[in-house]
């Protein structure tokens, strides 16, 4: 049985109520009736209702896609509900009457956030347990047997709350029986025979000369067709259909910093991130590692290394004195507790205390609180030369922290597998960027570096 019709609207309908609920019925309910609809105010609540359709529909929040994860429908509404605001203070700018009390505001708006995503969350389950018994489902076929497709059927099996009944591939290799419906000759009296909704067929699973028969037979049908790609070395990026002209081309973008937007809100975190230790800890800690410095045989406090940035660009990354002599550091990268590092910095390397001047490296714009983390240049022209989308790496600014430091792949590079796992960490990072996940990589970090490991 298929509802998927009547989500978005059981979903919009559900956030009209609660709208209305708190800020119609509930003011309506303080104040008294003969005030609260008076024609000034039913206008104000007319206002209010075509401003959150309009934000809903603009922001498509009404639609509880299939593949939709919780964290982005909370992402979608925290946005709308932000807009709303605005919009909501604006009405009293242009029209002049007294509404809501700012302390009643106040408690409006954060429980209205509050019961809207309990309701979202909660339909979000409801269809869960609904998809999971059974209905709501979508039977698929896929064609062509490729590795991709495979770790599509595997994706369609292991999880019921995606509604989708995998009904098999249509292949002609006779190497891959595993549910195989039958090869491209018996494609059409299948889907005359059986209820098909959707279609996902892979471009390099399909023979060159079945190509066009197979895409002039399902034309003919109402299908919802998706097109499976093989993108070969840019597996780990995302891509998005751009129309130049008539023509649609598939662009390959990496990850969710391609976009300003998200640019921008990171670089305000890094700003603030780095303000506070810059001012807050730097100063002391300098101090204090200065004075040491003169009774022992190191000169100086800070030193630099040549490092590789975004767009394969070279900086200077800033970081605490740890050895006797650093002039030799950018070509060599000596074991963590080697014979060069003095007391002190055993100390400040076992805690990454020597990493906290990055943080001005952070404010001037080379890197940001959380990336890849830098390599010397030495090793990134060694590195790319042997590892597949090393240089993946390099679309986004380094960071002081990474995904890959909080996964154990911190410090000296040991062998080639060790720089494998960090590339395969940093390209996840990059596709799957949020700022939640910023945030996250950082508390770890502070554990990491509590632990001292």
């Amino acid at each position: 049985m298929n509802y998927s019709r009547y989500i978005p609207l059981i979903s919009i309908l559900g956030d009209f109520i609660i709208l209305n609920a708190i800020f119609v019925f509930s003011f309506i309910y303080f104040e008294g009736t003969a005030i609260s609809l008076s024609s000034r105010y039913i206008a104000f609540y007319t206002y209010l209702n075509l401003a959150w359709l309009i934000l809903v529909m603009v922001f498509k929040a009404h639609s509880i896609d299939r593949n939709i994860k919780i964290k982005a429908i909370i992402y979608v509404y925290f946005n709308v509900i932000i807009i709303f605001f605005f919009l909501f203070l604006l009405y009293f700018q242009i029209v002049s009457f007294s509404y809501y009390p700012r302390r009643l505001i106040k408690i409006l708006f954060p429980c209205f956030f509050f019961v809207l995503i309990v309701w979202k969350i909660s339909l979000y389950y409801a269809l869960y347990f609904y998809r999971k018994h059974g209905f709501n489902f979508r039977n698929v076929i896929i064609l062509g047997n490729t590795e991709g497709t495979r770790k599509l059927e595997k994706y369609f099996t292991s999880n019921n709350w995606h509604g989708y009944r995998f009904l098999g591939f249509f292949d002609d290799d006779q190497d891959q029986a595993h549910n195989k419906i039958g090869d491209w000759d018996g494609l059409k009296p299948f889907i005359e025979n059986n209820h098909v909704d959707e279609i996902f067929l892979a471009w390099n699973g399909i023979p060159v000369e079945k190509m066009q028969d197979i895409t002039a037979l399902i034309s003919d049908y109402p299908f919802k067709v998706h097109i499976v790609p093989n993108f070969g070395d840019f597996a780990y990026k995302s891509a998005e259909l751009i129309n130049y002209g008539a023509l649609p081309v598939i662009q390959i973008n990496p990850g969710p910093l391609s976009y300003l937007y998200n640019k921008l809100v990171k670089r305000f975190v890094d700003i603030l991130i780095s303000l506070l230790v810059i001012l807050g800890v730097l100063p002391w800690l300098t101090a204090i590692l200065y004075f040491i410095s003169m009774f022992g045989s190191r000169q100086g406090v800070f030193y630099k290394q040549k490092r590789t940035r975004i767009d394969g660009k070279v900086f200077s990354i800033i970081k605490f004195k740890s050895m006797h002599d650093c002039s030799d550091s950018t070509y060599r990268n000596p074991s963590k507790f080697g014979k060069d590092i003095t007391t002190v910095g055993k100390f400040l390397r076992k805690f990454s205390i020597d990493e906290l001047p990055q943080f001005i490296n952070v404010f001037l714009g080379d890197m940001s609180v959380v990336g890849p983390r830098p390599h010397m240049v030495e090793h990134t022209e060694q590195y790319r030369k042997q590892i597949k989308r090393f240089m993946l790496r390099h679309t986004i600014k380094p960071g002081i922290t990474g995904l890959a430091q909080i996964s154990g792949f911190r410090g000296e590079v040991r062998n080639i597998e060790d720089i494998k796992h960090r590339v395969e960490l940093d390209a996840n990072y990059i596709e799957n960027w949020s700022l939640s996940l910023d945030f996250k990589i950082m508390l770890y970090t502070l554990g990491v570096v509590y632990k001292g490991l």
